[in-house]
This record gives structure tokens, C-alpha cells and sequence, in this order.
């Protein structure tokens, strides 16, 4: 009983941060909440993931939550490249016209 009470916290902890610390959109927002809810069930009825799994095939609720997992580090992965890319793009653009204004500000 007593981690389900230390991972519900912690479930909880983590979403109050990330409303604290991102200040995102209400979609994103949303998805926390889902996550949060979801997370809550899992924890308090933990055949549930085992049931789901066997409905897609999977051998059991850890394993289904794994592969979740990884799908969701990649999706986060791909977002973060995205995001830095885009960061890159913009830095390099601002640099230049600094530049371009410095150089006219010699002349």
C-alpha cells in the first residue's frame, strides 16, 4: 500500500510542476491532466494494465507500459530536436541582422 501512495503523490507532484513551470497551452494542459488521471487508475487498479494489454496483445500491463513508454521518450525526442532546430534557425536569422546593423552603423 504504500507505494501506491508514494507514486500517486508523485503523480501529482510532477503535474502541479509541470503547470507551475511550463504555463502551457490549455491542450497541453489537458494532456497532463489525462496523464495524471490515468496514471491515478493504474496505480489503484493495477490488473486494469493487464487487461488492456491482453485486449492488444501484449503479455502483461508492465510490458504494455514500457512499450508506451518508449513511444512516448521518442515522440519527446523528435519535439525537442524539432524545437532546437527551430531555436538554431532563429539565432543564426538574428545574428545576421545584427550584423547587418552593426555594419551599417560603421558606415
Amino acid at each position: 500500500m504504500p507505494i501506491k501512495i508514494i507514486l500517486i503523490l508523485g503523480l501529482v507532484a510532477l503535474t502541479l510542476l509541470c503547470f507551475t513551470v511550463l504555463k502551457s497551452r490549455l491542450a497541453t494542459r489537458l494532456f497532463v491532466l489525462v496523464q495524471l488521471c490515468v496514471g491515478v487508475v493504474l496505480v489503484l487498479f493495477p490488473e486494469l494494465a493487464n487487461q488492456v494489454a491482453a485486449l492488444v496483445g501484449v503479455g502483461r500491463g508492465a510490458d504494455l507500459m514500457l512499450y508506451l513508454l518508449l513511444l512516448a521518450v521518442y515522440a519527446g525526442a523528435l519535439l525537442i530536436l524539432a524545437k532546437f532546430r527551430r531555436l538554431e534557425r532563429q539565432i543564426t536569422e538574428l545574428t545576421r541582422k545584427i550584423a547587418l546593423y552593426e555594419a551599417e552603423k560603421k558606415e
